[in-house]
């Protein structure tokens, strides 16, 4: 087992955390959000807490709600992310029903193992990597792989998110030209490249617990996700090719997505953690998923 533990992120910083919330400085803004996983107790004291300007108040359905101190929401927020090759990405920031913003940043440790595999295939097979980013959201990792001059398909259902994910592309200055952004069910979108036969030498998959498709299509991820892993590794390309599925499904756990993994006949070698991200002034981590991750496959 391999954790991927996010620290030291340009623009942002996780000050504490417990009572199933989280306190975090987000481009310079202070930001009072749900963390269903900080059961322990707080660290800093109400007066810190009590800085924040902008605080999600979680809904009963799962949404939320923003209350900001100025009565606006801030806005022109940008993030910065420099890739391991001093490339400067730029990540859009929008404050959201569901209480996020655009980008989850404990998925930095993500985009980094994503763009080292990438980089490591391109140079042994001395060319661009066709890359698959499904449930893509506002493209963040699709940005970091299309940095290192890969191909990339990024398919979620959303077009408010492709939009955003379109801005981003804009706003890194990365070539528009490489990427291709998709508005389609994932189920329906791997079912079409396996009829016609259409190969990726990467893919990452990051699903949700539950959602809808372009066209209402419903997702669930206990009911789905074995013949989604199944159809993604027989679009995968026979050698030198890799496959990272997350999941931040409540009771899904880790050697869950190891066995899931190992259905699949065609995989060489597997690798299992966690996803989390670490407090700046202190040694906690706050878990934010798990992860499995098959590369070399043959």
């Amino acid at each position: 087992m391999k954790n991927l533990t996010s620290e030291k992120i340009s623009g942002y910083t996780l000050l504490d955390s417990g009572h199933g919330k989280k306190l975090e400085v987000i481009s310079g803004v202070i930001i009072e959000r749900p963390s269903p996983q900080a059961i322990w107790a707080p660290r800093l004291n109400e007066s810190e807490w009590a800085k924040a300007t902008s605080v999600c108040i979680r809904k009963s359905d799962g949404g939320g709600t923003w209350k900001h101190r100025s009565d606006k929401e801030p806005h022109n927020l940008v993030i910065k992310w420099n890739t391991p090759e001093e490339k400067e990405l730029q990540f859009k920031l929008k404050f959201t029903s569901f209480g996020h913003c655009g980008v989850f940043f404990e998925q930095a440790a993500v985009w980094n193992t994503l763009i080292q595999e990438t980089l490591r295939l391109q140079t042994l097979l001395g060319r661009p990597l066709k890359f698959l980013n499904l449930f893509g959201y506002t493209g963040c990792a699709s940005l970091a792989v299309l940095s290192t001059g890969a191909e990339v398909f990024h398919v979620d259902s959303s077009k408010g998110v492709l939009s955003w994910g379109k801005e981003n592309v804009d706003l890194s200055r990365l070539d528009a030209k490489n990427i291709k952004f998709v508005q389609e069910d994932v189920k329906a979108f791997i079912k079409h490249s396996l009829r016609k036969g259409f190969k990726y030498d990467g893919i990452l998959a990051d699903p949700p617990s539950w959602g809808h498709g372009a066209n209402k299509e419903v997702w669930e991820f206990d009911q789905m996700i074995y013949e989604l892993v199944n159809d993604c590794f027989n679009t995968l390309t026979r050698e030198n090719s890799f496959f990272f599925l997350s999941s931040h499904t409540h009771g899904v756990q880790s050697e869950a997505l190891r066995n899931l993994m190992n259905d699949h006949r065609s995989k060489k070698e597997i690798v299992v953690g966690e996803l989390g991200i670490r407090h700046s002034n202190d040694e906690r981590i706050l878990p934010a998923g798990i992860y499995s991750f098959a590369k070399n496959i043959c």
